[in-house]
């Protein structure tokens, strides 16, 4: 019997472990048909002697222990590392789910994780293997006929097919310690062994999620804080630029309110070099405002208002207010 997650649920998959169509009977349908009837009887006696011998063939299970059914099986939506570490939490808790000793405590401690198991083999399948043993077991319940002191051990087989599909397969069996006497799982073990390992995937997976999540929310702050350090760093460029252009602007003031003066109240001469015996070009009226271009000792060459170009002594000029 297996069970697969399918359309967000889980169903059941029955599998029978014996191939009821066998070879024998397959060839004595063939002869029955067209055989007399004494001839059917013989061959029906044949198939009746052989029908054990396939049976036990075709029935045994997976792990070579044709004592014992094959488990609970069942695909699950998880990636193998996910399914891995939920059985392995499981294997280190001392219960075992879904069997007791005494109807007075429904509950069965002391089990101990290990390696192998003596019953088992070594496992020759795919995927990753790990058991759980409960020791010197009283008779627990619902492995069939139990009645003596032994060993239950628990098998769990976890295989990877998907990168988000996982196999996992349990088994269970009771072997008492005097004569090795095999008892079987009604599954009852398997199925509450695997509700505990469910539970677990549920927890990690929340977990996992509420990791990815703090991570990516760090991400987007550092990204935000990132973000908001390049903001500022361009503001202070562009505050660094405009106070320098701000400066600029003062400096370029400053020289042009050195630059430029003004005629005194009194009409100054506009000369046509910088010496007083220089020719007059024209008559500057007071407070004519004047650029200055060329600067000597004495002189300034100047540009008037309306264009004209001469020297004026320095004296007779002074600076804008």
């Amino acid at each position: 019997m297996r069970m697969e997650y399918i359309e967000n649920s889980y169903a059941w998959i029955l599998e029978p472990t014996v191939n009821t169509e066998s070879p024998f009977r397959k060839i004595a349908s063939r002869w029955a048909s067209s055989a007399g009837f004494g001839t059917m009887i013989l061959i029906l006696l044949v198939v009746m002697s052989l029908a054990p011998a396939a049976y036990a063939f075709n029935g045994q299970a997976r792990d070579t222990k044709s004592e014992v059914p094959e488990g609970f099986e069942i695909y699950l939506k998880a990636p193998e590392k996910t399914v891995i570490k939920a059985v392995q939490s499981v294997i280190e808790n001392d219960t075992i789910q879904g069997t007791w000793i005494y109807d007075t405590d429904k509950t069965v401690t002391g089990a101990v994780p290990e390696t192998s198991s003596a019953f088992y083999g070594e496992y020759q399948g795919e995927g990753h293997v790990f058991y759980k043993a409960l020791h010197n077991a009283l008779a627990p319940r619902h492995f069939k006929d139990a009645a003596d002191v032994g060993t239950l051990t628990v098998r769990y087989v976890v295989q990877g097919v998907e990168p988000n599909k996982t196999r996992l397969q349990i088994d269970a069996a009771f072997v008492e310690d005097g004569n090795h006497k095999v008892h079987a799982s009604d599954t009852t073990v398997e199925t509450s062994e695997f509700a505990d390992i469910q539970s677990h995937i549920l927890e990690i997976q929340k977990i996992e999620q509420q990791t990815a999540e703090l991570t990516q929310r760090r991400k987007m702050l550092v990204e935000s804080r990132e973000a908001t350090k390049e903001r500022n760093e361009e503001l202070a460029r562009l505050n660094a630029s405009e106070t320098s252009l701000t400066s600029l602007q003062q400096k370029v003031d400053a020289l042009h309110h050195q630059l430029e003066v003004r005629v005194k109240s009194d009409p100054a001469d506009l000369k046509a070099a910088p010496f007083t015996k220089a020719a007059k070009l024209s008559s500057l009226p007071g407070h004519s405002d004047l650029l200055v271009e060329i600067i000597t000792d004495y002189w300034y060459g100047v540009e008037t208002v309306e264009g004209h170009r001469g020297w004026v002594r320095q004296d007779q000029v002074e600076p804008l207010p």
